[in-house]
């Protein structure tokens, strides 16, 4: 077997699922994957604090994103807009932490 066929990516796209169907969105939210220098980073910080906080944590591990709109206006990539996505009812923020944590997600397509 070809040794790069198991060298994960550093980031990988997670594809939004819509909660009434569980059919593909087409929201894209860019992460760091669990192998990459930023994924520790974030982990280290995490636990740094008095108090972890899950919500900063995917924050860290966000690198951008597509197709996020809200009230019918795009929604600009900042980390404000990112923790007001994160922190509304839907289960967005819990599609991109599993997501995040599965390395499957992050190998090269086969």
């Amino acid at each position: 077997m070809d040794l790069s066929l198991l060298i994960t990516k550093e980031t990988a796209d997670c594809i939004i699922l819509d909660p009434y169907d569980n059919k593909e969105t087409d929201i894209v939210i860019e992460v760091y994957g669990p192998y990459s220098k930023q994924y520790g980073d974030a982990f280290r910080k995490n636990a740094a604090r008095d108090e972890p906080d899950y919500l900063e944590l995917l924050i860290d591990l966000t690198v951008g994103w597509s197709n996020v709109s809200l009230n019918g206006k795009d929604l600009v990539f900042s980390k404000d807009n990112v923790n007001k996505v994160y922190s509304m009812e839907g289960g967005i923020a819990g599609q991109v932490e599993r997501f995040a944590v599965n390395t499957k997600n992050f190998l090269h397509k086969r």
